[in-house]
């Protein structure tokens, strides 16, 4: 019996997202060793001493653990501003790399990534968006493509987190780039997954002609001083006249929602309609009730183990990967200019060469 090859891979950020990357790669992961994890906050030795096999080594140095680690790839699930320097170390040094979106919260240090990135086609570069390895997504995809629903003319879609009563989100929206770059790049990753915003284009540079985004601070009024809300609607319009939509939000009180609508032609698919977490109703004097998905990290558990199953197949056996570069940095544009157009109160159109204008060059990059 053949034993075969696995992946050794550096963990590198055991925050939220971090610990349940850390328990699947250690645990769920055959093709994958995890042969470190990486944190510099006090105390996070102890959580992997106590929750991680005894094989795998701490660091507390992001660069030492790159560098000694003997990993040949790493994930970095740390805090949005530290992601495109993490990024460029890791190319640097040779190594394949996953990072959770997005890659920056600006345009053009996500361009230098994505050219570093181009540069070293021998190096596995992943910035999974979940809804892409999440079978109901995945299904409606298949439905777009053999034509069932027709011509796909809109997407609409929604992100709404339940309401946190310590405000963490807050605080964090100092370094996150605002609502629309951290949470609706999902949003307009999905768009952009169905409605075929290449088809028709005159010039395949640019892509979307306008965008357009409003929002409240209906809960947290402390966002406004970083320009940001807890609720946000956004409207992108293509360049070959196809419509994505989107509501994101923080203040839900019953768990977390994710919609998404695909309108075709002939056919209309709606995906996580229902929140519910099962489908176990419960009938007493209150009424009929379920319960609600608590988080998106409940919702799309099977995500988070097949991007990471994606990633190995495609540095061990030359897979591909389903998410490109150029996804996240599309994406990371749109998310830009709808984060300026909510914080300047105007629609953002995009110019020939695909890139925003925006007055303020360094909102643009």
């Amino acid at each position: 019996m053949t034993t075969q090859p696995r992946l050794k891979l550096a963990l590198i950020g055991l925050g939220r997202l971090g610990a349940i990357r850390a328990r699947i790669l250690a645990f769920q992961q055959p093709r994958i060793e995890l042969v470190a994890a990486c944190d510099t906050k006090p105390g996070a030795d102890e959580w992997a001493a106590s929750n991680l096999p005894p094989s795998v080594k701490f660091f507390d140095d992001p660069e030492d653990c790159m560098k000694n680690s003997g990993a040949e790839a790493v994930l970095i699930s740390t805090a949005t501003a530290t992601h495109a320097p993490l990024i460029l170390n890791a190319l640097d040094l040779g190594l394949h790399v996953m990072c959770e979106k997005p890659i920056s919260v600006d345009v053009i240090t996500t361009e230098e990534v994505v050219a570093k990135a181009a540069s070293k086609p021998h190096l596995k570069f992943l910035v999974p968006f979940c809804r892409r390895y999440d079978d109901s997504y995945r299904q409606v995809k298949q439905m777009v493509v053999d034509g069932s629903l027709g011509e796909i003319h809109a997407v609409e879609s929604s992100c709404i987190d339940q309401q946190d009563p310590t405000g963490f989100f807050v605080k964090f929206s100092e370094q996150s780039g605002g609502i629309f770059v951290d949470m609706g790049v999902h949003d307009i990753d999905i768009g952009r997954y169905y409605l075929d915003v290449k088809s028709g284009l005159t010039n395949p540079k640019k892509q979307v002609n306008r965008v357009v985004a409003m929002g409240q601070q209906a809960v947290y009024g402390e966002l406004a001083q970083y320009g940001d809300c807890d609720n946000g609607w956004a409207l992108v319009e293509f360049a070959n006249g196809k419509i994505l939509t989107f509501h994101l939000g923080r203040t839900l009180t019953n768990g977390f929602e994710g919609m998404t609508r695909v309108c075709g032609t002939k056919a209309h698919s709606v995906i996580n309609a229902n929140s519910t977490v099962n489908r176990v109703e419960v009938r007493d004097s209150h009424g009929v009730r379920t319960a609600t998905t608590p988080d998106a990290f409940v919702l799309y558990d099977k995500s988070f183990i097949k991007d990471l199953e994606e990633f190995a197949t495609a540095i061990l056996d030359g897979g591909s990967l389903t998410c490109a570069p150029e996804d996240a940095y599309e994406a990371a544009k749109i998310a830009t200019a709808l984060q300026y157009s909510f914080r300047n109160g105007v629609p953002v159109y995009f110019d020939d060469n695909g890139l925003p204008i925006m007055e303020d060059a360094k909102a643009r990059a």
